[in-house]
């Protein structure tokens, strides 16, 4: 029989050096794997359940566009630090979570959104903020609000609102020159490299992609009906697609992205402007209207009335708005 002889020191430092890496890969390789995850933390006026289902719904969709890595990090920061009436923070914060705050906004407003402070180094948000219009908020219907919701969040990940270099400031006080946007003459563009290729490859042409005036949305004639254009307002009653545009911005950022969540998608082609959109959208030619309104649902829907109606669209009547909450037939077979 062989005898067993013990392994040499040298030979077993280097098993423990290659058992201790394995771990840290696993580690890492576990770490990369989970999911980036985005909490909700409601204040002010309460939801309905339907609501915070909405609010759940939008926030798990955006999380899904995202697989980079959460970074924690340690945060002690005053009340009413990112906006007037949040509360003091002191926590090690392992998620990227939003402040959804139901309050009264300008009543031309669905809502609005911030990130609040940034990770020193990736200058990614480290939380932020959406403000919902208790105005009004009621007579949204689900699908108007998952997208005024989504449309938000991208806003508190970044996506126009961290696009300009004097707004690249992190927490621990570093500077980041990069700008994402430039001015010619009065039109604001978009010139960072991810969402400039994927306009040029939807067919777009020239050397940015035209912004709104506020420069923080694609300019609305550009992409008509798209979760972060600036007329995104004007398609009511669905959920806008995330488009290889807004999906690109967030790599701009320094996310690393679903690349298979993009919605399919298509520039408006030369001289057709909006209309296919606005027709793909539920708001294209308008139905017939009999005179007085309709006297049920069932009469709107077979003329091809997208329901439910919302008070102060055409076929909106208070016999059809059972509960009053501003939104008629919005029952099923009503």
């Amino acid at each position: 029989m062989t005898p067993l002889r013990l392994a040499s020191p040298r030979f077993l430092r280097w098993l423990w050096g290659w058992l201790a890496g394995l771990a840290t890969c696993l580690a890492l390789s576990g770490a990369s794997a989970a999911p980036f995850v985005i909490e909700t933390r409601l204040l002010g006026r309460p939801l309905s359940a339907a609501q915070k289902a909405s609010v759940q719904e939008a926030a798990a969709r955006v999380a899904a566009l995202i697989q980079s890595p959460y970074e924690p990090v340690r945060v002690d920061l005053p009340a009413d630090s990112c906006e007037e009436g949040l509360p003091r923070l002191n926590e090690t914060v392992k998620r990227f979570f939003v402040f959804v705050v139901v309050k009264n906004l300008d009543e031309d407003l669905y809502g609005s959104a911030q990130p609040c402070e940034l990770h020193d180094g990736s200058f990614l948000p480290i939380y932020g903020v959406v403000d919902l219009n208790a105005r009004g908020l009621n007579e949204l219907s689900r699908e108007d609000l998952l997208d005024t919701v989504m449309h938000e969040l991208l806003h508190a990940l970044g996506v126009g609102t961290l696009w300009t270099a004097e707004s690249r400031v992190s927490i621990g006080g570093q500077s980041d020159d990069r700008s994402f946007v430039r001015r010619e003459g009065k039109t604001w563009l978009y010139t960072a490299p991810r969402a400039l290729a994927a306009y040029r490859a939807l067919g777009g042409q020239g050397s940015g992609i035209p912004l709104d005036p506020d420069a923080g949305h694609w300019a609305g004639k550009t992409v008509c009906a798209e979760i972060l254009s600036g007329e995104a307002g004007e398609y009511s009653g669905r959920v806008n697609p995330v488009s290889p545009l807004t999906l690109a911005a967030l790599e701009d950022l320094g996310y690393r992205v679903n690349v298979g969540t993009a919605a399919p998608f298509q520039l408006p082609r030369p001289g057709q402007g909006c209309a296919a959109q606005r027709s793909a959208a539920g708001t294209g030619a308008a139905p017939n209207m009999p005179a007085g309104g309709f006297t049920s649902c069932a009469q709107a829907r077979a003329a091809g009335v997208p329901t439910p109606i919302r008070r102060g669209q055409p076929g909106y009547r208070p016999e059809l708005d059972g509960d009053g909450d501003g939104l008629a037939c919005e029952t099923p077979g009503r």
